[in-house]
């Protein structure tokens, strides 16, 4: 094998994967994949795919598609089913590559709920791309590359998944109903501390869940003495709540199970926008 790269597997298809996502320009997102192999003189080959974007969209959501689009793509190369033993991921994600095992052997047998006892996030899209791989007469494994650094193929998959995000033509790839945030930082699960206290939210989106019967909100905190101000986060609530609209809540004490157990009034929105 002539690569210096140190870890393109000769007797398989390697294929380099990447999602974006841009949160500032209404969360326009995309994908980028590139299929390596070596060729019978022992050299390496290339094919680059970036398909049209999506409106809407996370960046856990694309680095899953990214694989479910790159495992579509190979598809074509087994034709001749001796030329590969395997199908080899890599993904400079660290959430794709975590659970990837869990999502092909794990979540399926126990109903697709976490450790918590909740659903776990993505549900419809790693069903997807766990469909596509079993349907795989060989196997499909995943390593992780970390990100853009000294790969010129994961560096190849980046700009690819920019260019896909670029013309952002698909429709949203969940059904989660969404409004604008004020603040201008990006959500991150599990960054609010959920002690059992009372917290001043506004609702961002709404998803109904339906393995647990409940919602699914993201939400941002605008309370400016709370020292989470302007984070935003999710949390899970059996009520319906409106998008856009401003509640003071109280918190269950469960930070990997996020609840709201009470909706204790609603606010006025304008006195609380910055």
């Amino acid at each position: 094998m002539v690569s210096g790269l140190g870890i393109i597997d000769e007797y398989a298809l390697n294929i380099f994967t990447d999602g974006s996502s841009y949160p500032k320009k209404q969360r326009a997102a995309g994908v980028g994949v590139c299929l390596v192999w070596v060729n019978e003189s022992g050299d390496e080959e290339y094919e680059e795919y970036a398909p049209p974007g999506w409106q809407n969209a996370t960046i856990d959501e694309m680095e899953i598609e990214a694989c479910t689009v790159a495992v579509q793509e190979a598809k074509r190369f087994l034709k001749d089913k001796n030329r590969f033993k395997r199908i080899l991921i890599f993904s400079d994600s660290r959430y794709e590559v975590e659970n990837y095992f869990k999502a092909m052997h794990i979540w399926p047998n126990k109903r697709w709920l976490g450790a918590n006892g909740m659903p776990v996030a993505n549900i419809d899209l790693w069903k997807r791309l766990r469909k596509e791989v079993k349907n795989y007469p060989i196997k499909v494994d995943i390593k992780w590359v970390k990100a853009h650094k000294s790969n010129k193929y994961n560096r190849a998959a980046n700009k690819l998944a920019q260019q896909s995000a670029s013309l952002p033509f698909n429709k949203p790839l969940s059904h989660s109903q969404t409004t604008r945030k004020w603040s201008d930082r990006n959500t991150k699960r599990g960054c609010v501390p959920v002690l059992g206290q009372e917290a001043k939210i506004r609702i961002i989106s709404r998803e109904y869940v339906k393995k647990a019967k409940t919602y699914e909100y993201r939400y941002e905190v605008i309370d400016p003495d709370d020292k989470s101000f302007k984070d935003l986060d999710f949390v899970f609530c059996n009520e319906y709540l409106s998008r856009n609209k401003c509640f003071q809540v109280r918190f269950n004490s469960e930070q990997k199970r996020p609840f709201i157990l009470e909706i204790i009034q609603e606010l006025e929105c304008s006195k609380y926008k910055y």
